[in-house]
């Protein structure tokens, strides 16, 4: 009852806030799926070695004013894997998002360390560091004035740290996590035109602000073959602009290890989603069943489609299979002494 009622309260909180949105990170509707890349204290909770691809391509068929290209495309690859004997995990995720003239490169290793409670319940505190590369291709820039000295031509990129950190916990019918990215605001300063000799014009600052989410689930239902699981994702830019995804995931158990799922969320001022997908079993000559899991996610995009095309896609691809637990060491008793 305390689980409702913490789920409750958040989405009350985030259904009565005017929101505004503000996309420094690329977003995803399947982010149920995607956890490591929001939060790095999730590594190594599911006791799976994981493999993760997802690729979503944005506002599809969007076409700029001039050149080609323009609409948001990512790609993610990501590793997970458990370490018990450690209580801990580590992670590893590669990002490539493309943003117009931006291309945004990012290469991050996570570690968390578990703390069981009771009920099989855990509790996870993550922390992740890396390297975040950011190319200007000034190209794609088109100046109100042709033959402006301050335009740069050419690309231009660098590469700067970056360090996250956050907590998650789970148990059998829930999961709620907090995370913090991009704590050390890392700047990114693209110089001037060599041309210009101008003493009093400086390079052009491009910073990462705090961008800080809140991710949760709860199941309503959780049968032997059903779950129906409520969740929501809260993203906080600089502490002050908000956005939110909140919707349900419906899954069914054909058998142990065969799943079906459907899912629908809402994403506040920009698109409803519509998410399926499927996980099939494959067992290895040992008998250890590897899993694979596909999903597909349609986005219909309500807002601004004066600016944007109003479809957005995107795939999940994911490959798991359990982590190998030693058993204990068996007691050993002798008239002298216990082993």
């Amino acid at each position: 009852m305390k689980n409702i009622l913490i789920l409750s309260l958040l989405t009350l909180i985030v259904g009565n806030v005017r929101l505004v949105q503000a996309q420094q990170d690329p977003q995803f509707t399947q982010y149920t799926l995607n956890r490591l890349y929001f939060n790095p204290a999730f590594a190594g909770t599911s006791l799976e070695t994981q493999f993760n691809f997802v690729y979503r391509t944005q506002w599809t068929g969007y076409q700029p004013s001039f050149d080609d290209g323009g609409a948001p495309n990512t790609q993610v690859v990501s590793f997970s894997t458990a370490m018990p004997k450690l209580n801990s995990g580590i992670g590893f995720h590669l990002v490539r998002d493309q943003l117009g003239p931006l291309t945004n490169i990012e290469a991050q290793l996570s570690y968390a360390y578990h703390v069981s409670l009771s009920r099989g319940a855990t509790l996870s505190f993550g922390v992740r560091g890396g390297l975040y590369y950011r190319e200007n291709d000034y190209n794609k820039y088109r100046p109100r004035e042709p033959g402006d000295p301050l335009v740069l031509e050419g690309t231009e990129a660098n590469a700067r740290p970056d360090i996250a950190a956050g907590v998650y916990y789970q148990n059998e019918r829930m999961f709620l996590g907090a995370a913090f990215n991009h704590l050390n605001q890392t700047k990114f300063n693209f110089g001037i035109n060599p041309r210009v000799s101008d003493p009093n014009i400086d390079g052009v600052i491009q910073g990462l602000v705090i961008n800080s989410n809140f991710m949760g689930g709860y199941s309503v239902v959780k049968t032997d073959r059903l779950d129906i699981m409520p969740n929501f994702l809260v993203k906080l830019s600089q502490f002050r602009q908000l956005s939110f995804d909140i919707g349900s995931m419906f899954t069914y158990k054909i058998d142990r290890d065969r799943q079906v799922w459907l899912g629908l969320t809402y994403r506040d001022e920009e698109s409803a989603n519509a998410i399926i997908g499927i996980q099939v079993p494959n067992k290895s000559r040992k008998n250890v069943v590897q899993n694979f899991k596909f999903g597909y996610s349609f986005d219909y995009v309500f807002f601004g489609q004066n600016a944007k095309q109003p479809t957005s896609h995107e795939i999940v691809f994911s490959y798991t299979l359990p982590v190998k637990i030693s058993p204990p060491l068996p007691t050993i008793r002798t008239g002298r002494f216990r082993l």
